[in-house]
């Protein structure tokens, strides 16, 4: 059957049951009363000037072999009006005008459908409800060069299918917070997919969460709603697209940021608008762990910089499937709408930085807990000794101020933000003493000069004292001795000096040797105290060597390669040398036998 309209009849009111293979009218004035049932199984076209009103439910199907069949086509020149019920299995297909009262528009077709105008007319909708079973590419209700909007009491129902935008926007009119409603089943949700400039937007004026059901199944199939709190009830608008590549495809380099995060999410990002209005909105990103990875913050793109920035978003919750991070009373004060998840650097170590004397060592800087795993830097007086990496480290400090830096390196690769300080320097005394000798005794005075508190000798034989001018006997005579001063001052700052002293050296050297074994005088023994060195050469009148040693226990009986020297004058050259001085002999010894 075909239902064919022509304007020259006038009038036709459809009975409340009409059956037919299409719907053509060419400038009639049609009403499909209420509680009238229309089906058309081939489609339907509202031509030249039709008036057609609809108070019942017409539906358009696809069961025909007529040309493009399942449309629902409005004319240039036509108008569809009322508050009935529209069931279409195709394209929506509006070249005219679409006064849609408290009318629903179901789009419920197994395949692609398309939202459209061959002359860009943009449809506003009551309720638009997507409906269907078919899968991948045909679950899509697709918005083909124009721009689609719901009534400002109107509702969009997306169900568990894709109303993609493309580069073009879908506009929900209507500031009720159910306004929008979708499948929420995990990894079935239905959602608004766009490309840019394409986006989802919707109209507030309420302080509770409206949420823009947004994803793509360009690439990886992602369902990454977006939840916007404006915490007044003025009125505003917002828009939100989700992107669902990688933000540096789009020029918003995740390798530039403000240096308070050392991660950003690779897979995707979201771009966010507040177009009308100015309440503080708390902004929430939804993620899947398994799939995207863990996240701790978020970032919003600032256009002046060229960077991204930390959003300092301290909220996570678990929603469903979902893992949460919210920014409260976001005012989108910055330029730049792509906000993406993000890794943030760890806050600055907990450093403590203790007051240093110049001139010390081992002074120990530390941090309280972290992961362990840290990098000290310190100015050129500082020189770590030990701990590099570690949570303390020993250093040595010279003289002079100078800033102090320690980074957390993490244990996943993400380090924190410094931490510094700049230790007081505090002055150093300086230790100095003299003393004077009588035999083995030794009297020491103090010198140092720094407010000196207390004083610390050591003597170098195991004795010390405590006392500012000590006097020591030394026991054992040829020897030298380390003697340590270390001073403390009021400040608690230390110094030391050692000095080397020698105990009674002295070097005596006879002139005669009787070597006849009466055991008087027998040997050539040079006495010595103190000495480390030594290097004696004797030789006879014609140069030739007849002893030598570099020990002073090894002395010369008068003999030349074992036997006994003639009587006569010997000439000998001794170097030798104490811990502090050296000696340089030459002389002669005459031998006598008789």
């Amino acid at each position: 059957m075909k239902l064919l309209t022509r304007a020259l009849l006038g009038g036709i009111f459809l009975p409340l049951s009409s059956f037919g293979q299409i719907l053509f009218s060419n400038g009639a004035l049609l009403s499909v009363s209420s509680g009238a049932i229309v089906q058309v199984n081939g489609g339907a076209e509202l031509a030249q000037t039709t008036n057609f009103t609809n108070q019942g439910t017409v539906t358009i199907t696809k069961n025909s072999t007529f040309p493009n069949p399942g449309n629902f086509q409005i004319g240039n020149n036509s108008t569809a009006s009322g508050n009935g019920f529209y069931l279409v299995e195709q394209d929506w297909v509006n070249n005219g005008t679409f006064n849609f009262g408290t009318s629903t528009v179901t789009l419920f077709g197994n395949t692609q459908q398309l939202i459209t105008s061959t002359n860009g007319v943009s449809t506003v909708f009551n309720n638009l409800v997507l409906t269907g079973a078919g899968v991948g590419a045909n679950r899509k209700k697709t918005l083909q060069g124009v721009n689609a909007s719901t009534g400002v009491s109107g509702t969009l129902q997306l169900n568990d299918r894709e109303l993609e935008t493309q580069t073009n926007s879908f506009f929900v009119l209507n500031p009720a917070v159910a306004a929008v409603t979708y499948s929420n089943t995990f990894g079935a949700e239905g959602f608004v997919s766009s490309l840019e400039p394409g986006t989802l937007s919707r109209i507030t004026n309420f302080a509770n969460t409206y949420i823009f059901p947004t994803g793509s199944s360009d690439g990886t199939l992602r369902f990454r709603p977006v939840e916007l709190t404006p915490q007044t009830n003025i009125g505003s608008e917002y828009t939100v697209r989700f992107n669902n590549y990688d933000a540096n495809t789009d020029a918003f380099d995740r390798n530039e940021n403000d240096g308070s995060m050392c991660a950003l999410n690779p897979a995707y990002y979201h771009s966010i608008e507040r177009l009308i209005g100015n309440a503080p909105t708390d902004v929430r990103l939804f993620y899947v762990i398994a799939t995207d990875g863990d996240w701790t913050g978020m970032a919003h793109w600032r256009t002046a910089s060229s960077d991204w920035n930390d959003m300092s978003a301290n909220t996570s919750a678990i929603n469903g499937g979902f893992t949460t991070r919210t920014r409260t009373g976001w005012n989108f004060t910055n330029p730049g709408f792509p906000y993406i998840l993000s890794t943030t650097r760890p806050g600055p170590p907990d450093l403590n930085c203790p007051a240093v004397c110049e001139n010390s060592f081992n002074n120990v800087f530390s941090v309280n807990g972290g992961s362990g795993n840290f990098q000290w830097t310190f100015p050129s007086n500082g020189t770590i000794t030990s701990g590099q990496g570690t949570s303390s480290v020993l250093v040595d400090w010279t003289t002079g101020s100078g800033e102090i830096t320690v980074v957390d390196m993490g244990a996943n690769g993400c380090s924190s933000q410094p931490g510094t300080c700049t230790p007081t320097i505090k002055p150093s005394p300086a230790a100095q003493f003299s003393y004077t000798e009588e035999g083995t005794s030794y009297a020491f005075t103090d010198e140092s000069t720094g407010s000196i508190t207390a004083w610390n000798w050591n003597f170098g034989d195991g004795q010390g004292s405590t006392t500012q001018n000590p006097s020591h006997n030394y026991e054992d005579n040829g020897d030298a001795y380390s003697v340590v001063l270390q001073v403390t001052a009021a400040n608690g700052c230390m110094a030391s000096l050692t000095q080397v002293i020698e105990i009674f050296q002295d070097i005596t050297v006879p002139n005669i040797i009787t070597p006849n074994g009466d055991g008087t005088n027998d040997f050539f023994l040079i006495k010595t105290a103190g000495i480390k060195s030594y290097d004696l050469v004797i030789v006879n009148r014609w140069g030739n060597m007849v002893f030598q040693s570099s020990d002073p226990n090894v002395i010369w009986d008068g003999k030349s390669d074992g036997k006994p020297v003639d009587e006569g004058v010997y000439f000998y050259k001794l170097k030798a040398s104490s811990a502090t001085k050296e000696y340089n002999y030459q002389g002669n010894v005459t031998v006598v036998r008789n």
